[in-house]
């Protein structure tokens, strides 16, 4: 092995150490139980995703159980064939520079956080990786045949998260400036019909549904109150792609520097056009909404190309990586270390208290929970339904450690679970899957973060209180008591 291999190949087998110990080791996050319960809800889409995140985590639990790991096995592969996907793309475009594909999608911070959690990114950024892949090859190449493939995996895209619409739009802008002689050939429209076939489902759920997930995801968005978040759009750009990587994609966009780069202009057009429109798109909405922080990653994917080819002339020129590039992975490495101790042992509690309010002991509140749930049983031979007052973060949580319980033999009950819609406010998907009809005249075990919930006109107005508003203090797994509280009560729905 050559020494200068050495600190990629160090860098790459940290990376994946600290995957594999958040994977196994870390309780799911909100977000991820929230999406183990669409696998275990399955239909042809949800209100606020596509279904490609339920059928990769129904997968993976069926392969390695109801556990965390099942949960997020589905990251491994999607990651691995990301790197594939952008090793050929790079490949294709400079021969002998795609090895370095596999370091910046292993350390950069987007690309690292998707490659631990799941979530409907991760499939997205797989489908986004292939369908440039394949575009380019149909733009650049001008190979017919690889236009079927990328409505392939727009199709699929299209049933992980409804951005990747982004790149279609791309697409057709590429071919109005430099390559108009495709309107007149059959392979994009049977590209963009593959890609509608495939998301069908989705249109007929939304259909069935009152358009629901489509009105999520666009009038309410643009319906929201003004807000300015360009700034925050320049930041994650510089977080995702860290200060060397926005100064090195700028030499992309500005001539100054592109010329020195020996790559055809046709290459640097495909990459410029792919990288700035889905990026210009979300600067406009930046100016009038909020943006949402993962939105912009996957549109990073163009500009990882030609990271790669500056790190192959830097190679070139000197034998080595850059300094800068070492420092940069390095010390990111070194944050996302930092990160996972903070995640697993709590500590600085102070740090962990204000940046993972949302992540508590669930196992032990599950536990708990569950507990309080048989005493009442017990004693008033009536299961109680469990009621959390947030949207999802409690209700999913609870679902998911209920069914690792009780797979795992620690349980023998799964209590049922209903969303706050039964009193009038907002619970996602679960205002789906509970019909509020099976609360009346039962007890209801009410949980909540926050206490001002509680004070709910509905809730005074539909219920009779069994007991006042009381706290839960969760234990974490080298059990020390956690800073936060839970609070419940228990009630009776009239």
């Amino acid at each position: 092995m050559k020494s200068n291999f050495k600190v990629p190949i160090l860098l790459i087998t940290i990376s994946v150490l600290l995957r594999l110990f958040f994977i196994l080791k870390a309780d799911l996050l909100v977000q991820e139980a929230y999406y183990w319960n669409y696998s275990n809800h399955l239909d042809f889409s949800y209100l606020d995703h596509p279904p490609m995140v339920a059928l990769l985590i129904k997968l993976g639990t069926l392969i390695c159980g109801t556990n965390e790991l099942g949960v997020r096995v589905a990251t491994i592969p999607c990651w691995l064939l990301t790197v594939f996907f952008s090793y050929r793309l790079t490949e294709l475009i400079q021969k002998g520079t795609g090895k370095y594909s596999i370091l910046l999608l292993s350390i950069l911070p987007f690309f690292f956080i998707h490659s631990l959690i799941i979530t409907p990114d991760v499939p997205l950024i797989l489908c986004w990786s292939a369908t440039l892949y394949f575009l380019y090859q149909a733009l650049v190449l001008e190979k017919p045949n690889s236009w079927y493939w990328a409505g392939l995996w727009i199709g699929l895209g299209l049933l992980s998260k409804y951005t990747i619409a982004l790149l279609g739009f791309s697409t057709l802008i590429y071919m109005i400036l430099f390559s108009r002689k495709w309107f007149s050939r059959k392979e994009p429209y049977l590209c963009a019909l593959f890609a509608i076939i495939l998301f069908m489902p989705v249109i007929y759920w939304n259909w069935t549904h009152e358009w629901a997930s489509f009105l999520f995801q666009s009038k309410r968005r643009l319906e929201n109150h003004y807000v300015f978040s360009f700034h925050a759009l320049v930041g994650l750009v510089i977080v995702f792609l860290a200060p060397i990587g926005v100064w090195e994609g700028w030499q992309l966009v500005s001539n100054k520097f592109s010329p020195a780069i020996k790559i055809s202009d046709n290459n640097k057009r495909f990459l410029k056009l792919f990288s700035l429109i889905p990026l210009l798109v979300f600067s406009v909405f930046s100016l009038f909404h909020e943006l949402k922080l993962n939105w912009i990653g996957p549109s990073l994917l163009a500009i990882i190309p030609w990271l790669q080819i500056l790190m192959n002339e830097d190679y070139k020129n000197r034998f080595s990586m850059s300094k800068n590039w070492v420092f940069t992975l390095s010390g990111l490495l070194f944050f996302y270390a930092s990160i996972i101790y903070c995640v697993y042992f709590g500590k600085p509690q102070a740090i962990h208290q204000y940046t993972f309010a949302k992540q508590l002991p669930w196992e032990n509140l599950t536990s708990q929970i569950q507990n309080l749930a048989k005493d009442i049983e017990f004693n008033t031979k009536s299961s109680p339904i469990i009621v959390p007052l947030d949207t999802y973060n409690i209700g999913s949580e609870f679902a998911f450690y209920q069914e690792k319980f009780f797979q795992h033999g620690q349980s023998d009950s799964i209590y049922p679970i209903i969303g706050a819609h039964i009193f009038g406010t907002n619970s996602l998907m679960y205002k789906y899957w509970g019909n509020v009809k099976e609360t009346e005249g039962r007890i209801l075990i009410l949980v909540s973060k926050e206490r001002y919930r509680f004070n709910n006109l509905q809730i005074w107005q539909k219920t009779i209180f069994l007991t006042s508003v009381l706290e839960m203090n969760p234990h974490d797994e080298l059990n020390k008591t956690s800073p936060d509280k839970l609070y419940y009560q228990i009630v009776k729905k009239i």
